[in-house]
């Protein structure tokens, strides 16, 4: 400990001799320990100290300035400048002395050589940087550097942009910190020419897709995206500070990822309120400049389980209608990534989310629905760990859409009320953009939901039961949740519900791809009926018979067909 206090001295000295005389620190460290007899772990730390600080001199006093609120660097005593120079390098860098200590011993130096305030002062600021920054810091640097490290698509683009240079910045470098898999690459460049951009996009056999003046994307095989935008105001901290969450705002030279703690650059709160898991905005009018922010507070706090500062819930209230000047296409998937959350509900809950999405949906929403649905889907006791695991496999289907089953059917709870009128689903849905295929499923709801009513009050039925399963397909399920979230008094039907929902579960490939045991035309040819209704009718209840049992061959088929033709009408397709 004496010889590394010793050592930390000595660079205290010599920084403040550099300073004063106007000569290389490199220079007078050689000079003081050539007039003295150091012991040589003492002459070693001492140069690690000078020398690494000298090295990173520039974005060391970066972060002083940033830490030390309302001094500017010139302002800080010379003394404290050059404690807080060499003890925040010894605490980013080297790992071999424990943070604490660094800490302590730059605190102990300044009482002894600086003002009755120093150690104060200096303690404040260090410590800050340890909890954002340094090793044992809560935010995962280690996880960050390993990944951008290994990344070979990333080193492949800093071996190729030659000087050019490129900023990482936002959700990135965000999930990074927190631990998490990241998404897609968001990079800010200098050069109008995209030149880095365009030379990496050579390599890798890609197109580079130019989605406007400022920004162009690329595809790689791996699905990842790569977004390179030219920055648009004089610096850095100016587009940082055109982003819309402090959380969101961080950015990392790619010529620095082995010294990222140092390097990385937050503009206001960034990585205090990661620690704080707190959504903050950059700023007040951030809303007007993109309105499709005002959902995204919401996505966010679902998707990081982070709360929402104080004072933008009455913000958002203020300027909820701004959401409606937004393509719908970017609200589907903000709103879709909400609803991703298997407690989605807890996060719509305050009174600014409830109006966001009234002006989102046109009507008032039933957040009381959304609710029980998905504390319904969370209980293994309710329906059993079997269907349970069976119905979160259905749910999660997605084909290549914005949005599962199960995204789209907890939209469907927000805003369908059959008791008060509230049926038109598919319109809501063309309304929002979705697919043609999510459309079709929300009309089918609308449709079935009647119908399965009629099933419950003839429940043993089994011909009614059947009808309706191969009516239904694959929305059996979704209309079957949604009576039991929207019936929660019917207690008497639940045991029905979950025996319909078992049944399709266990039968869905007799449901859905039956065996042929005798075609239409074989049909026609033996019963002598034309194409037309009936036959499709004849075809549907063969089918109805095969799943409740009673036909399993090609002659019950066609006994089967005899006996009932007489009695057909034509169904109605759903």
């Amino acid at each position: 400990m004496k010889n590394r206090r010793k050592a930390r001295e000595i660079a205290l000295q010599t920084l403040y001799e550099a300073k004063m005389r106007g000569v290389s620190s490199r220079k007078i460290l050689e000079i003081t320990l050539s007039r003295y007899r150091f012991k040589p772990e003492v002459k070693e730390f001492a140069e690690k100290l000078v020398l690494g600080t000298s090295q990173y001199l520039s974005p060391i006093d970066f972060l002083i300035k940033k830490y030390a609120k309302n001094w500017s660097l010139e302002r800080i005593a010379i003394v404290d400048r050059n404690i807080l120079r060499f003890a925040i390098y010894e605490l980013l860098f080297l790992d071999e002395v424990p943070p604490i200590v660094s800490i302590n011993e730059g605190v102990e130096i300044a009482k002894r050589y600086g003002t009755v305030d120093s150690g104060r002062f200096i303690n404040g600021i260090l410590d800050k940087i340890r909890k954002e920054r340094g090793p044992g810091s809560s935010l995962e640097w280690d996880h960050l550097k390993n990944i951008l490290q290994s990344d070979s698509c990333l080193n492949e683009l800093v071996r190729s942009k030659k000087k050019e240079k490129l900023h990482l910045v936002g959700g990135y470098i965000r999930d990074l910190l927190l631990g998490k898999e990241p998404g897609d690459l968001d990079l800010i460049t200098e050069d109008s020419q995209f030149s880095a951009a365009k030379n990496f996009a050579y390599q890798q056999e890609k197109e580079l897709i130019e989605l406007d003046p400022q920004v162009r994307r690329l595809y790689l095989p791996e699905g990842e995206v790569i977004d390179f935008t030219l920055r648009k105001s004089r610096d850095l901290r100016g587009d940082l500070f055109r982003r819309d969450f402090t959380i969101n705002a961080l950015a990392l030279d790619l010529d620095f990822i082995k010294e990222a703690p140092l390097f990385l650059v937050d503009p206001d709160t960034g990585l205090e309120d990661l620690i704080n898991r707190k959504i903050r905005l950059l700023r007040k009018n951030s809303f007007d400049d993109d309105p499709l922010r005002i959902l995204r507070v919401f996505r966010l706090a679902a998707e990081l389980k982070f709360e929402i500062e104080k004072d933008i819930p009455a913000l958002i209230r203020s300027k909820s209608r701004l959401i409606n000047k937004v393509a719908r296409e970017r609200i589907k998937e903000e709103l879709f990534l909400i609803l991703r959350d298997p407690e989605s509900y807890k996060y719509l809950e305050d009174p600014s989310a409830v109006l966001l999405l009234k002006n989102i949906l046109g009507q008032d929403v039933h957040l009381d629905s959304l609710r029980r649905l998905e504390i319904l889907l969370s209980q293994e006791e309710a329906m059993g760990k079997e269907l349970k695991g069976e119905l979160a496999v259905h749910l999660k289907e997605r084909n290549q859409e914005v949005g599962t089953r199960g995204e789209l059917l907890k939209l469907a709870a927000l805003i369908f009320s059959p008791k008060e009128g509230k049926t038109h689903l598919s319109s809501l849905g063309q309304e929002l953009k979705l697919s043609a295929r999510k459309v079709k499923i929300l009309e089918r709801l609308e449709k079935l939901y009647p119908r399965l009513e009629k099933v419950i009050d003839r429940w043993k039925d089994p011909c009614s039961v059947a009808e309706f399963l191969i009516l239904a397909k694959k929305e059996t399920v979704e209309v079957c949740l949604l009576f039991l979230v929207l019936n929660p008094e019917r207690g008497a039907s639940r045991s029905c519900i979950f025996e319909l929902l078992k049944e399709y579960l266990d039968k869905a490939d007799l449901i859905l791809h039956p065996p042929r045991l005798i075609g239409g035309e074989e049909l026609m040819r033996e019963l002598d009926i034309s194409p037309g209704p009936p036959l499709s009718s004849l075809l549907e209840k063969i089918h109805q018979a095969q799943l409740v049992g009673n036909v399993k061959s090609r002659s019950e088929a066609l006994e089967y067909a005899r006996k009932v033709l007489p009695t057909l009408e034509p169904t109605k397709k759903v």
